[in-house]
């Protein structure tokens, strides 16, 4: 049983630092290249999900190997919070795209990043919060609980956090990339909008997987680390197919 944990924590360290490690340096690239691009709202905004991204990312390397219960729940929270605040930036990239940069205002897009960050914020720390209060030991259900150096979510948050990014960024974003490509005229701008479309799809599949894996403990975790380890080195391709296909100048 012990030697079944000490590989499985080995196997987590070394995916946290060595994939996370690599994966914070490509997005670092793709944040370089779109800023670099055109120094214009659009890709500021996009830049937007690859540096909260990366900032969950490397919030997630700093706590990895960290012991202390309490600094592992308070770091794990921000992590996820980066992480799931994320597409928020993709959703302001179509409504940017669909209706202008003039039509879709700054005042409209803060009101969005607002309204969002303290609905994901709030609710995910009332469980957490809630969880720590009521929760069984070892037994997460309400909020996030910390067990062999590990994150492990309850149901309920588990519940909350999808549902809130899928009504309010995953869903919308889906249903503007199709209306996006249905928009254009020429096939050249479709062509390159089904690699920025099927890169998104495949970072939320992704996404899904990675918040279905926080539900899993240490032992069914090294059972399926190798699924883990395909799924976060697929990231790389399906990133380069988003910078791929919305790295020419879109009609504004």
């Amino acid at each position: 049983m012990k030697k079944t944990l000490y590989q499985a924590e080995i196997a987590r360290l070394i995916m946290v630092y060595v994939f996370l490690g690599i994966l914070v340096l490509y997005f670092s690239i793709i944040t370089y290249k779109v800023l670099k691009r055109k120094r214009q709202r659009l890709n500021f905004v996009l830049s937007g999900f690859f540096i909260s991204i990366s900032i969950g990312f490397v919030l997630n390397m700093v706590y990895a190997a960290m012991t202390d219960r309490i600094t592992i729940l308070i770091l794990n929270f921000l992590t996820n919070y980066f992480i799931f605040f994320a597409p928020a930036f993709l959703l302001i990239v179509n409504m940017i795209i669909l209706e202008s940069t003039l039509i879709y205002s700054v005042k409209r897009q803060n009101r969005y990043i607002l309204f969002y960050g303290i609905l994901l914020s709030s609710g995910m720390l009332i469980l957490v919060l809630l969880g720590e209060i009521f929760d069984t030991p070892n037994v997460p259900f309400l909020g996030v609980q910390i067990i062999n150096n590990v994150p492990l979510w309850g149901p309920i948050f588990f519940a909350y956090v999808v549902s809130i990014m899928s009504i309010f960024t995953l869903i919308p974003i889906n249903y503007t990339n199709f209306k996006i490509l249905f928009q254009f005229e020429t096939k050249a701008l479709k062509r390159k909008w089904f690699f920025y479309l099927f890169g998104f799809l495949g970072l939320t599949v992704i996404l899904y997987l990675s918040i279905i894996f926080n539900l899993l403990d240490a032992n069914i975790y090294a059972d399926v680390r190798s699924i883990i380890t395909l799924s976060i080195s697929s990231v790389i391709v399906w990133g380069y197919m988003m910078y791929y296909g919305i790295g020419i100048e879109l009609k504004k």
